[in-house]
């Protein structure tokens, strides 16, 4: 014990070279101890582990805010991408790329930046994703093509990602026992974007360039938010106790390239996938290429002599991978099934439930049903997570309930609209549960010197765990849905009076809507009434597809699960950083 106190008392005088004096862990001369507790009644002994003060809830409040604008352009954007594309005179399925990119940018800053946030700081980056999110608005409100927009997400994406390290930056201003509550907390704006940007950037899109708005309204926010942090966001520099010149010296750059063009190339690749044929050049090249650098990182990674790599592999190995691997397994696989109901109801309300005679207010109410599933499951688990406790099964608990009710979307049809809300609403709380829960574990999957790294990985399997989720089930829906709509819509038009050429011409005018169906030369009600409804059959046959698929994956997460470790040791009082600018800042072990 002697020798770890001296070993704590060496690391302070890295950084207190002036003092003169051997310190304690709170940083205070020894002789000094007494006087100092006497002099400050929030610091007594019985405040060991620190207390909350109001300047820290203040950061946390606004860390959470910006979070939460960084994270704006996905609900609000993917909402009406097609339709930006098209008004910029290009081709609706270019639009992918406003939400493609920025995933792919989002997991690149994750991967470098969350690392090397615990060689720099953290206030390093989040005022670089507030700076960069700022300039990307402003380059998507002025866009005159889609290429500028795509730039601008791009930039939207890799400032969110440095934002949206609050993951894990916030988490650590606050006590350890609150660890699940506090992730919930750095996500609550993001529960006011699922809920209120599809709605508003509907609204906005039938109302000329008004949408432009949801670019304006970032840059103001997210402005704001960027002052607020440079002023009072003050966390230690030297998270590790390595001083900046050193971490240079040894930065991990040949991971951090390495890295950076494999998620690029392999996410463009599955992009790609989506627009062209999966035998194209482009795809198969992209992709090659992409896992080609993936596997040059891992080796890298775990052969390479490195002080301070991106991605340790001894995290990953930790009590048999109990600690990081089977979290990070949960986090990846919870997320790829989110997206996949994020297919399958988006698809139902469109197709089953709703028509251009639908009141407006009719298709807002159906779209906020996600929202409001992850609203609740993420306050579920912040006021009975604690009471409940039996944290392994907190997590396993949630994730068959999202597997089961998520799976059960495969029994809806249009008929069964009521039905459709219950599962998708249940599916999506217990999403909301799980997702919250599979990030705190993977913070706890590293000591707190390398929260970093953990923090970085949970974004990853957020961003890329979506990213593969949205090729994978989209491909399954498209594929499955065409070749029904081939097989039965022709047929059906036939056997309604159509000829083989009406029929042909009827299956391409489906797609496009009413307006292009009654373009159809010798279209009749009774061909029209009947190729509809092998349309529609054509859709509930790709969705129930994809809620099956969707099983396997729920069922892999529910096997990782098994090897979770219980957190409940881990969720102490400690808080483990302060802010060097608030009166605790002594209790810092590094500065």
């Amino acid at each position: 014990m002697a020798d770890d106190m001296k070993q704590v008392q060496s690391d302070h005088r890295e950084y207190h070279p002036d003092s003169g004096q051997h310190s304690l862990p709170g940083g205070l001369p020894d002789g000094d101890l007494e006087k100092k507790v006497d002099a400050s009644p929030r610091l007594r002994e019985s405040d060991e582990d620190g207390v909350v003060t109001m300047k820290t809830w203040a950061v946390v409040v606004v860390l959470a805010a910006s979070y939460g604008i960084s994270f704006w352009p996905v609900p609000f954007f993917s909402t009406i991408q097609g339709g930006m594309a098209t008004s910029f005179g290009s081709e609706a399925a270019q639009g992918t790329w406003l939400t493609s990119v920025y995933s792919m940018c989002g997991t690149i800053a994750f991967l470098t930046c969350g690392p090397n946030s615990d060689l720099f700081g953290r206030r390093t980056f989040i005022l670089l994703g507030n700076i960069t999110s700022v300039v990307g608005s402003i380059v998507g409100a002025t866009s005159p093509s889609i290429g500028q927009s795509i730039a601008a997400h791009a930039l939207l994406g890799f400032g969110g990602g440095n934002c949206q390290m609050a993951a894990f930056a916030l988490p650590e201003l606050l006590p350890n026992k609150w660890r699940h509550f506090a992730v919930v907390i750095a996500d609550a704006g993001i529960y006011f974007d699922v809920i209120v940007a599809p709605v508003v950037a509907r609204i906005s899109f039938l109302n000329g360039s008004s949408w432009r708005w949801g670019y304006w309204g970032m840059t103001f926010a997210q402005g704001l938010s960027l002052v607020v942090l440079a002023v009072f966001y003050f966390p230690p520099k030297h998270p590790r106790g390595i001083p900046w010149h050193e971490a240079l010296k040894h930065l991990d750059y040949v991971g951090i390239v390495t890295s950076t063009a494999a998620v690029a190339m392999v996410l463009s690749g599955i992009v790609y996938a989506l627009l062209l044929p999966p035998s194209s050049p482009i795809v198969i090249g992209l992709l090659v290429a992409g896992f080609a650098c993936l596997l040059f990182f891992g080796v890298w990674e775990t052969l390479a002599p490195l002080k301070n790599p991106l991605a340790p592999t001894r995290l990953f190995t930790a009590h048999k991978g109990r600690a990081l691997t089977a979290p990070f397994i949960v986090g990846f696989v919870v997320t790829m099934f989110y997206y996949a109901t994020n297919i399958t109801w988006p698809t139902m309300v469109g197709v089953y439930f709703t028509s251009a005679a639908t009141p407006p207010h009719i298709i807002y109410l159906l779209a906020t049903v996600q929202g409001f599933g992850i609203f609740t499951g993420a306050m579920l688990l912040s006021f009975l997570g604690t009471h409940i406790g039996h944290w392994r099964w907190q997590m396993g608990v949630p994730i068959t309930l999202m597997t089961f009710f998520g799976g059960l979307l495969a029994y809806i049809t249009p008929e069964r609209e009521s039905l459709a809300i219950a599962f998708a609403f249940l599916t999506a709380a217990a999403y909301g549960y799980a997702q919250y829960l599979s990030i705190a574990y993977i913070q706890f999957g590293a000591d707190q010197t390398e929260l970093g790294v953990a923090g970085g990985l949970a974004g990853v399997a957020r961003y890329a765990g979506g990213a593969v989720a949205v090729t994978t089930f989209a491909t399954i829906l498209g594929t499955t849905q065409s070749a029904y709509a081939v097989s039965h819509v022709i047929p059906a038009a036939e056997a309604a009076g159509a000829s083989t050429a009406v029929a042909e011409n009827v299956l391409a005018a489906l797609p496009l809507g009413a307006a292009a169906l009654e373009k159809v030369q010798g279209l009749t009600t009774a061909i029209a009434e009947a190729a509809g409804a092998a349309f529609v059959e054509s859709y509930v046959q790709g969705v129930k597809t994809v809620a099956l698929a969707s099983i396997g994956f729920g069922g892999l997460a529910i096997v990782a699960c098994l090897f979770l470790e219980d957190i409940g040791p881990k969720m102490t009082p400690k808080i483990e950083i302060f802010l060097e600018n608030d009166v605790q800042a002594e209790k810092n072990k590094f500065h």
